[in-house]
């Protein structure tokens, strides 16, 4: 026992230092602004704020200078409201950003990333001519997200995220019952006496797992997902294994209790490997869920 405690904190030592050290490698937040019907004249799009901190975005590739001071000054339209542009004023910490925006097809995109994306925000768009038009409040669900947002008639479009958790509960709960199931049947327990315990107690435990771990990998990205994943599966490890060594038919308390350990430790490298596979399938969905 001694030894497994050793093993268990010396690797969450590891981890712990590994995604400290290397944070910065992992993906940030982004938000992607799509625009439908934009205008025929040049135009600015700014994302408004109500936590502004001077911060210069412009140091990447351009300079204030280089953009039209005019318009510059419209993004501020509702600074007597509270709400000042993100990109433009600053947040304290850097983000980098398009005022200008590319064409995609049929819609302009601007991306806003980096860790001075803002989680509550309003879309501003300026033209040259002397326009201005503000979407209503709204707040990033995931940490990568996009919407898309209509000039004409000022609607916004966001891509529907519980999609995302279905497939996260999907990609994550089936590896784990065909896993768990094929170590059941090597301990030597029977299938049709246990199944209905053993597919009661992980569908319990991965609905759970979904709820915390999915929505930290959809919100928050891998590199948290990673740190919560630790006691979240050392909780779940805990719970089956009781629930096993109480109600699986056929073998020893003991073996029945092994068993539990065996096959959540099994499931859950698996799933420590599946995180960032995971990550990248989300993204794609809410991707081609935007771009219908």
């Amino acid at each position: 026992m001694k030894n497994i405690m050793a093993v268990i904190m010396i690797t969450l030592t590891v981890f712990l230092f590994f995604n400290t050290a290397y944070a910065d490698m992992g993906p940030k937040d982004e938000l992607k602004v799509y625009v439908e019907n934009s205008p025929d004249e040049l135009y600015y799009l700014d994302l408004l704020t109500q936590d502004t901190r001077e911060y210069d975005n412009f140091i990447r590739d351009e300079k204030r200078e280089s953009f039209n001071q005019e318009m510059l000054d419209l993004l501020y339209s509702h600074e007597d409201e509270g709400w000042k542009p993100a990109f433009v004023e600053g947040t304290g910490v850097p983000m980098w950003g398009n005022l200008i925006g590319e064409q995609k097809g049929d819609k302009m995109l601007h991306t806003f990333g980096y860790v001075g994306v803002p989680d509550t925000y309003r879309i501003i768009i300026v033209t040259e001519s002397g326009e201005v038009s503000v979407s209503d409040v709204y707040t990033r669900k995931a940490m990568q997200s996009s919407i898309t947002y209509d000039y004409t008639t000022g609607d916004v479009t966001e891509p529907i995220v519980w999609i995302s958790y279905i497939i996260q509960f999907l990609t994550t709960c089936i590896p784990t019952l065909i896993i768990e199931g094929f170590i059941l049947i090597l301990f030597g327990f029977k299938l049709k006496e246990n199944w209905k315990v053993f597919l009661t107690v992980n569908l319990i435990t991965q609905v759970a797992l979904t709820a915390i771990l999915g929505t930290t990998l959809i919100k928050s990205g891998p590199i948290t997902a990673y740190i919560i994943q630790f006691p979240v599966e050392l909780g779940i490890i805990l719970f089956e294994s009781i629930l096993f060594a109480r109600f699986l038919k056929g073998k020893s308390k003991s073996r029945r209790y092994v068993y539990g350990l065996v096959a959540n430790l099994a499931s859950w490298g698996v799933g420590f490997f599946l995180i960032s596979y995971q990550y990248q399938l989300l993204l794609m969905l809410l991707q081609a869920n935007q771009n219908y």
